[in-house]
């Protein structure tokens, strides 16, 4: 049966549907219709099919999206802050500012010799503590943009904006709450040598230092400067795979524990202005605490958009806001981390310094 052709472009759609169904051949069929059809016309069945399927994707879907990519950057840059006593929480604070940050301290009390006569004695020790933490704290990183912006340039990409201020928000708030790592806090430097020079002996050294203080050998951290890492990269009983005991190195181009410490690394560790390069840490040297900070109704009226968004894999939260200015038609958004910290214990963490 020949197959007619037409020149209305609906007709030839109708005419495509109808050959997807039905015989084997029809696929031949599709294909001679098509060929048969003048340049013109596979034109305007072209345009026709363009113009007739229209892809609407949700505004809020959109937003999800882009605010996964965000909190998923934030996320992975905040989280050398879980080797402390570190309390995330994706609930806003309500009638309070403080949370409370349960910790284990290192145990120093002496044990006791057994005496007949009075039997066993309690001394109030003991192995878990708390402390209240005021989140006093909200760093934030803006976007804004017009609407021209959004709707006429092809290469705005909000969602690589979003991640990238992410990242820098969460560097901002990891190198303040670093900022209690001073002399002052915990005491002279436990380990001093050059960033560059820095080899797996010295880390033996550190690791020397937190046995002879009684640490626990679960728990530890250890978190240095980009310099540091890249030192201890090069280092050869951390590079080679044989003496390492996995491909990390080389493979992942990161380091896994180190000489019984959980690491971690900063491109700008703070240095205090006291040449820190890197510290060992126990869980109680800093504690921290994240909440966000919820809108009052009012200001929650006047959003466009307020959520909290928490990374599924750590349980990290910030939170989001977004509202227009429609005299000026922009767009204006915000991601925001509100937080606070406190030193912990001074026997808990020990400073690398540079000479």
């Amino acid at each position: 049966m020949p197959i007619s052709i037409t020149n209305d472009p609906a007709a030839i759609a109708a005419k495509l549907t109808e050959l997807h169904c039905g015989s084997p051949h029809n696929s031949v069929d599709r294909a001679r219709f098509m060929a048969a059809l003048p340049e013109h016309e596979r034109r305007a069945f072209a345009s026709h099919v363009l113009n007739a399927t229209t892809v609407t994707i949700d505004s809020a879907l959109k937003r999800v999206a882009i605010l996964n990519e965000t909190i998923r950057a934030f996320a992975t840059r905040i989280l050398p802050l879980r080797l402390f006593a570190t309390a995330f929480s994706n609930t806003p604070l309500q009638g309070t500012d403080e949370v409370v940050v349960p910790y284990y301290p290192l145990q120093t009390a002496v044990s006791t010799d057994w005496d007949g006569s009075t039997g066993y004695a309690f001394a109030d020790t003991v192995t878990s503590s708390m402390k209240k933490i005021t989140v006093n704290k909200r760093k934030y990183q803006s976007i804004d943009f017009g609407s021209d912006t959004l709707r006429r340039q092809p290469y705005f990409d909000a969602v690589r904006l979003g991640s990238m201020n992410a990242e820098k928000l969460a560097v901002d708030v990891i190198n303040d709450v670093l900022s209690v790592v001073t002399a002052s806090a915990f005491g002279s430097a436990a380990l001093t040598c050059a960033a560059a020079a820095i080899t797996s002996d010295d880390i033996a050294t550190l690791a020397g230092a937190c046995n002879a203080a009684h640490w626990p050998d679960a728990g530890r951290g250890l978190i240095v400067d980009s310099t540091v890492n890249t030192a201890l990269m090069k280092d050869e009983a951390y590079k080679l795979a044989v003496n390492i005991g996995g491909t990390e190195v080389v493979r992942g181009g990161r380091l896994p524990m180190l000489s019984g410490f959980e690491y971690a690394w900063m491109p700008n560790l703070p240095d205090n202005s006291e040449k820190l390069i890197g510290f060992a840490c126990f869980m109680s040297g800093i504690l921290a605490a994240f909440c966000p900070v919820e809108p009052s109704p009012e200001v929650r009226d006047s959003l466009a958009a307020y959520e909290i968004v928490t990374d599924p894999a750590s349980g990290i939260s910030l939170n989001y806001r977004a509202w227009g200015d429609p005299d000026l038609d922009r767009s204006k958004q915000v991601i925001e981390c509100a937080y606070g910290y406190v030193a912990g214990e001074a026997a808990a963490l020990k400073r690398i310094c540079v000479p």
